[in-house]
Order: structure tokens, then sequence, then C-alpha cells
């Protein structure tokens, strides 16, 4: 693994093969590691996105994991997903052609020219009184590589397809870094409107017509806004409906 240095609150664990970032952030959490603990692998075994899938790890991508312990109630945690999506967007947006367009797909996908280039997993354990123990996010940037099967609605690409070049791990992830620092502080300092303006300035199908899959239903309708707690708000014939969870696809695709 190259040598690379990380920003003062990050405090990097690196290793060159793990099964997940994710489960080895959550099992230093576990045994009291730090607030900014940062699980960096050259190679992820079993490696995880949401819902419990799969996400390819070959050699030469960025593969992250960043513990954090908030003093914040858990719904205001959560909008770190968010920040994270910034963070990594910027991160990306920086190291192609200017002409890329990078956008945010709710609620955690980062897409170039509309391929998925990288995705962010939190995962978190809640302590008493409505706070949360630890939160952990993973991150996962395709840079050499990447899948070509799988979701055809958004196929997947890497920054070297799009046109990038001499781009590291190491690089990436100092890139990343810095961009999380300065949008944590700006969440911790202004507050989510902030974060919610610059992810909706990038945010995929805004007022477009998509297809929103529950876990036990499907709806139709238009993306019109991003909430006041990051829920995605759908127009529908009967009015709004406020979405927490789901998979978003384009109408018909």
């Amino acid at each position: 693994m190259e040598e690379v240095v990380l920003p003062g609150p990050f405090l990097p664990v690196v290793l060159e093969r793990v099964d997940s970032t994710n489960e080895e952030a959550k099992r230093r959490a576990a045994a009291g590691a730090p607030d900014g603990t940062l699980v960096w692998a050259g190679e992820q075994t079993d490696g995880r996105g949401r819902s419990g899938r799969g996400w390819e790890s070959a050699p030469g991508n960025l593969y992250c994991s960043l513990l954090l312990r908030p003093d914040y109630p858990a719904a205001e945690a959560m909008h770190l997903g968010f920040v994270t999506a910034n963070a990594v967007a910027d991160t990306v947006a920086a190291a192609l052609p200017r002409s890329a367009a990078v956008t945010c797909k709710w609620p955690n996908d980062v897409l170039v020219e509309g391929h998925k280039i990288a995705g962010i997993l939190l995962e978190s354990e809640a302590a008493a009184g409505g706070g949360l123990a630890w939160v952990v996010i993973g991150v996962g940037i395709n840079i050499t590589d990447h899948p070509t099967a799988g979701e055809s609605r958004y196929p997947a690409t890497s920054l070297n397809a799009e046109g990038a070049e001499g781009i590291t791990p190491g690089a990436l992830l100092a890139s990343y870094c810095r961009h999380l620092q300065s949008g944590i502080a700006i969440w911790r300092r202004v507050g989510f409107a902030a974060v919610r303006g610059a992810w909706l300035r990038r945010a995929h199908d805004l007022g477009g017509a998509i297809t929103v899959r529950l876990e036990d239903e499907t709806l139709d309708g238009t993306f019109e806004d991003l909430d006041a707690d990051g829920a995605l708000v759908l127009g529908q014939a009967g009015g709004p409906r406020r979405i927490t969870v789901g998979d978003v696809f384009p109408l018909g695709r």
C-alpha cells in the first residue's frame, strides 16, 4: 500500500486485504477504537453495499470505512450520508475532466454520466438516550476496475473509463478525506440546510419521473424535492409522499 498523509482528525488503519472495511471498522468500534479511525484496504474479499448486496472489490479501487462517534441524535447523525455523498461527488469531479457530469442518486450513490462510480454504506449502533454509540461510513470508488454486469439501469463505470489518468487509491483517499472534513465542519457549523442545498445541486433525476421500489410496493411519481430530514419527496396525483427507504430508478426502466 502506498504512503498517504491524511488530515489530522483521521486515524488510518491500512490493510492489504480484509473481508469488508465496514466489518473491520465495526469490530474496532466494538473494541473501543476512537472517533476518526479510518480503515483503508487494498482489496475486500466480502465487500457489501446496501441491503446486503455484494460490492465487487478488486485491487486498484478505493475501499475505506470511517468510524465516527457523533454527539448527536440518531436522526441528525443520518445526515452524514448526504455529507458523505457531497464529499465523494466533489472528489470524483476533481479527478475527472471538467466536462464530466457528476450527480448524486438518492439515497447513497454517485454517478458519472448516469453510470455508477461510487457507493456509500452507513451502519450504526444505538446508544442509551436516543443517540448513537458509533456510525461507520463505508465508501467504495471505482478507479481502475468496475463491474461489467449487474444493475442495467445504472451500469457501472470507473475514473479511468471516464478519462481520469494517474489516480491512485491513496491520492483519491486523501482528496476524499479533505472534502469530507470540510463537509462535516459545514454540517456542524451551519446545519443540514447547507448540505441539502449542495446535494440538490447535483441531484440525479430531480424534477423527473421516477419509480421508487419499496420493500412491499412500487411507486411511480416525480422526484420533487429532498426534505429537511433527507427524505425523498415523491410527487403523486394524490399528493406528495415522503420516502425514507427505497431504491430509485427512472420511470419505465
